[in-house]
Order: C-alpha cells, then sequence, then structure tokens
C-alpha cells in the first residue's frame, strides 16, 4: 500500500493541533491585550504547508525522514512546556516586560524551544511532500519566528534581566544549540 501525501500530512496536521493546543494551555496574554496578536500568522502558514497535498506517493525515505523531524518536534515542545508549566509566560509579540528568565529544560540549549518544535513541525510537513512554494512559506515562517525571537530579546534587553540574559544569550542559540555550550 502506497501511503498518499494527502494522507502523509495528517502527522504533522495532529502535532501541530496538539501544539496549537498546548500553546492555549500555557501561554496567557498579557493584561488588556488580546490572546491572538500576531500568532493567526503560524496557523496561517501551517494551512499553506499542507494544503493541497495531492494524491501522489510520498518517498518512503522522505516519510521516514520527516517522522523523526515530527517525534523531535513533538519531545521539545512538551519538554518546554513542560518546563514552563505554572509560570507567566506571554504570547507571542507581547508588549510585556519579562519578570524571569527560565534556563533549565531546553531552556538550558536553546533560548525558544516552542518556536523551535514549531518549524521542525513545520519543516517535516515540507520533507514529506517537497515544492519549491512549500520552502518559500517554511522560509517566510522562519523569518517570521526569528522577528518573533529578536522582539524578546530587546524586551529582555530593556528590563532589569538584560545582563543575566546577555550571559545567557552568549551560551544558548535562538533555535538550535551552541556546540560550545553542549560541551
Amino acid at each position: 500500500m502506497t501511503l498518499t501525501a494527502e494522507r502523509a500530512v495528517l502527522a504533522p496536521i495532529v502535532v501541530f493541533g496538539w501544539q496549537v493546543l498546548g500553546a492555549g494551555f500555557t501561554f496567557r496574554p498579557v493584561q488588556g491585550q488580546r490572546a491572538a496578536g500576531l500568532a493567526w500568522l503560524i496557523t496561517l502558514g501551517f494551512v499553506a504547508l499542507v494544503a493541497n497535498a495531492g494524491t501522489e506517493p510520498v518517498d518512503s525515505v522522505l516519510l521516514a525522514v520527516a517522522g523523526v523531524v515530527l517525534i523531535a518536534a513533538l519531545v521539545l515542545f512538551e519538554w518546554a512546556r513542560r518546563t514552563v508549566a505554572g509560570q507567566f509566560f506571554s504570547w507571542i509579540f507581547s508588549p510585556d516586560t519579562p519578570a524571569f528568565l527560565c534556563t533549565s529544560g531546553p531552556y538550558a540549549y536553546v533560548r525558544n524551544p516552542f518556536y523551535t518544535s514549531y518549524l521542525l513541525t513545520m519543516a517535516s510537513a515540507v520533507v514529506m511532500v517537497p515544492s519549491v512554494f512549500r520552502v518559500l512559506v517554511l522560509g517566510g515562517l522562519v523569518i517570521y519566528f526569528d522577528v518573533a525571537a529578536r522582539h524578546e530579546e530587546r524586551k529582555f534587553a530593556s528590563s532589569t534581566l538584560a545582563e543575566e540574559y546577555a550571559r545567557y544569550k552568549q551560551r544558548t542559540g535562538r533555535f538550535l544549540p551552541k556546540f560550545s555550550a553542549m560541551r
């Protein structure tokens, strides 16, 4: 039996759905701010990645690679979610001033494990059903998350945590671990 693209993308859809639900329980809007903000762009980008996955067969090697990437995305998301459980984490692009710096769990290696997990989920869809359009959409999402991460870095830089964050930034990567930190 051959797996078609339209059925293969169900796995990233399920994981992304889990991430959206998990984010809804993990993140909180800043008081007076609408919960969604610019977060809807994440879903729009994801829909663009999985829409129109046709009936063509999916290459088994690409499917296996995408499966490993998808499992990594889910594990990273849950690890990050459980690490910050019970702490105030605001929505993406929120204007709040950070009150604490999380440096445990996956945050010991990357500053934005949630963003990394979303990007891994999205990349799995591109690996399963590669196309120039999907690569361009994924590139746009990488830029989106990079802008969001830089926004958060500016918030930390203007907070009482600026010095501690500067040291943290030196030893961790934005989306991928720094090899020097893993030694």
